[in-house]
């Protein structure tokens, strides 16, 4: 028996009107609504567990729409979850954006992508224009955005003008999902130009979200809290070691057992279990989805790693590569199968990377190579985790770059990052 399985698919939409096989997340939904204290929710976890995913699914329910998409979510957790939650359903305006992909190695081609990027939002609603909603002022400044030749402040203040706009228009204030906000920075720290991208995020994020009269809610993603948000004081973040929202991402064992019966391969469950499974979200351990639906779409069905092949964490490879002697003898015990105790944050401020273990510890935690489960202490003294290799494909990665290193060393060859 074969399952139709999304392999690079993160439309929610299109997903599922291809009927294609879709674990339930949609409880996303209720835990967000549930919180009216809270407007703005940051939900960083690691690359290809599903962030882009849901913030398509949370459009396609909080987002306005001539066209009813009920039959996409009749047979979900959320419809089944009561009139207060169906009552949110297609009510609000929508502002869906994502740094997906500007990853850029200088900071001007990132300044064009980020552009680029507000460019598409404004043309999205661009209907604003004829709609009566504007002073002459707002539309030709909307209209410099859209053809690329506004100010930096009107980028700045991009989410707040168009909130205000298009709660104007619709008389519903806006949710605001913001998908990747993080992949510039990392792309900043590596080639040099992180000061420049932090100043635009900084003022970008705090114009748009902190107090915006016009905001119901806005949902972030990315892979961890950056220093960025220091000056944001209603953010909620809620990272991968906290128990809220801790089956909203990845797949729980439940969710593997059933995706293999009704695949009929349910008896390699042990070996996803060795390769793919391992990590802590909060109080659950998941697997990594991305690996487990590779896996089911092939008919051979050999476990391979997956994941690490393709996610694009170009900082934590480099990091890894450039400090691997330093780590070497921590990394000793953790590839025999022990463990290490660390203090961790989950704010990690990418500039003190270079210069403080710590950091790279939380990195690699936030990022998925390392798992992390808390260590109960004395009340007096601050928490801290016990860190260990998830499973067998993170493994591969460090036996790799550890080997490498070893080899390297016996050669009298300095050990240089990888281009």
């Amino acid at each position: 028996m074969s399952i139709q399985v999304p392999i690079g698919i993160d439309d929610f939409r299109r997903l599922r009107e291809l009927g294609l096989e879709y674990v339930d997340k949609s409880h996303l939904i209720q835990e967000l609504v549930d919180r009216p204290g809270t407007e703005v929710v940051l939900l960083p976890r690691p690359r290809r567990f599903g962030k882009t995913l849901n913030l398509s699914m949370l459009r396609c329910f909080f987002e306005r729409h001539a066209q009813d998409l009920s039959p996409l979510f009749r047979d979900l957790r959320i419809w089944q979850a009561g009139e207060q939650y169906r009552t949110h359903f297609q009510r609000y305006p929508v502002l869906h954006l994502t740094f997906k992909g500007v990853k850029a190695e200088s900071f001007d081609a990132f300044w064009e992508g980020v552009q680029d990027r507000i460019a598409r939002l404004f043309d999205e609603h661009r209907d604003l224009l004829g709609s009566g909603a504007l002073s002459e002022r707002e539309a030709r400044r909307y209209r410099e955005v859209l053809d690329g030749t506004a100010g930096r402040i009107a980028y700045e203040t991009a989410l707040l003008d168009l909130s205000s706009y298009l709660h104007r228009s619709h008389g519903e204030r806006v949710v605001i999902l913001l998908d990747e906000y993080d992949e510039p920075l990392h792309a900043g720290y590596l080639h040099g130009y992180a000061a420049q991208v932090i100043g635009f995020f900084r003022a970008f994020l705090t114009e748009g979200l902190k107090g915006n009269p016009h905001l119901f809610k806005a949902v972030l993603t990315g892979v961890a809290r950056e220093s960025i948000f220091s000056g944001l004081n209603n953010v909620a973040v809620y990272s991968l070691l906290a128990p809220e929202f801790d089956t909203c991402f990845g797949f729980t064992e439940p969710e593997v057992e059933s995706l293999l019966t009704r695949s009929g391969r349910l008896e390699r469950l042990p070996s996803l279990r060795a390769w793919y499974n391992g990590y802590l979200f909060g109080d659950t351990v998941v697997y990594n989805p991305w690996s487990v639906l590779n896996f089911l779409s092939r008919e051979d069905g050999a476990p391979q790693p997956y994941w690490v092949n393709t996610s694009s964490n170009d900082l934590v490879r480099e990091q890894l590569e450039r400090r691997a002697l330093a780590l070497e003898p921590a990394f000793a015990t953790l590839l025999d199968g022990g463990s290490i105790e660390r203090v961790l944050d989950e704010s990690v401020p990418l500039g003190e990377l270079d210069r403080s273990d710590e950091v790279l510890w939380s990195l690699l935690v936030l990022t998925g190579y390392l798992r992390a489960e808390k260590r109960s202490r004395g009340p007096m003294e601050q928490p801290s985790h016990l860190l260990s290799i998830p499973n067998r494909e993170v493994r591969g990665v460090y036996t790799t770059i550890f080997r490498r290193c070893v080899e390297l060393r016996a050669a009298s060859v300095p050990f240089a990052v990888s281009p």
